[in-house]
């Protein structure tokens, strides 16, 4: 289970009630399995799983990752599915939620080659048209802003390295094949059906994007968390190895800041992720190829 400060634990129970409450659903036995952008609680009683954050950019999000669920569902995408019932996204106060079907999550078993094939079947479909484009760039200015318990000076490296890797990526663009974008398939976003077909969730940086990046997630993870055999199994199966393409050393330098970035918000009440991060920040800032520690 996600550690929070007791504050925090109080606003998202806080939040939560009052999602569950709009959507119809009884927020009792809910365990908070992961918070980094966003707050997702399983409620097993209910059959559901609810993620939700607060803010301008949540409410983007959401509305975002509803619209792209309901066309993946509509093409048989695999693909987590939204819960039947309330419609998407449940607002509550500053709170913007979407609510899933719940479904096998996390079995240590699962390799890179089951990975594989939910990308592959994403890398086949034709983007929603008005999809937007990949864009992690303006994402992390917007991170950057609303920066709370990070140093003046890893906010100003962080916010040169973005600039500095925006320009680089924008130069090798017109070399990359573009398509349907995750833009995070790693194993915590691999999910299970009933049926055994294995999907993905977590539709947020879904994009129109550079479809090599979906194979950088689980590169970078090698690198950074010691997950070579998943990586390994992975470009065996959609076969291509990411590492070999001209564009991996950009499209891997935007991995590791996405990695840095994502929790800048909120590093004040987790003090468990705050050391974390501060041992990504400080290994990357001096190039060092240490294995990162996942956050909790």
């Amino acid at each position: 289970m996600t550690n929070v400060t007791p504050e925090l634990d109080q606003k998202l129970k806080h939040a939560l009630k009052g999602i569950c409450q709009e959507a119809g659903l009884v927020a009792d036995e809910a365990e908070l399995i992961k918070y980094t952008n966003n707050a997702v609680f399983r409620l097993p009683s209910q059959g559901v799983v609810v993620r939700f954050g607060a803010g301008d950019l949540a409410s983007q999000r959401a509305n975002h990752v509803a619209n792209i669920a309901a066309w993946l569902a509509a093409n048989d995408a695999p693909a987590a599915r939204l819960a039947p019932g309330p419609t998407q996204p449940v607002l509550f106060e500053n709170y913007s939620a979407t609510i899933w079907q719940l479904l096998e999550a996390g079995n240590p078993s699962w390799t890179g080659a089951d990975l594989a094939q939910p990308i592959l079947g994403w890398h086949k479909l034709t983007p929603l048209p008005g999809l937007k484009h990949w864009d992690p760039f303006s994402s992390a200015r917007s991170r950057l802003a609303l920066a709370d318990g990070l140093p003046a000076d890893d906010h100003a490296w962080l916010t040169a390295q973005w600039l500095d890797i925006e320009a680089e990526y924008r130069a090798i663009l017109p070399e990359l094949q573009v398509g349907l974008l995750h833009g995070d398939a790693y194993i915590g976003n691999l999910l299970k059906e009933p049926t055994g077909r294995f999907v993905l969730c977590d539709f947020d940086g879904t994009s129109i994007g550079p479809i090599a990046y979906d194979l950088v997630v689980a590169a970078v993870s090698a690198l950074r968390f010691g997950a070579e055999q998943d990586y390994e199994a992975l470009a065996a199966t959609y076969g291509l190895d990411v590492t070999t393409l001209s564009s991996w050393p950009v499209l891997r330098r935007i991995r590791e800041l996405v990695l840095v970035t994502s929790v800048i918000t909120d590093l004040r009440n987790r003090p468990e992720i705050a050391k974390i991060h501060a041992h990504r920040l400080s290994t990357l800032r001096s190039g060092a190829n240490e294995l990162w520690h996942r956050y909790k």
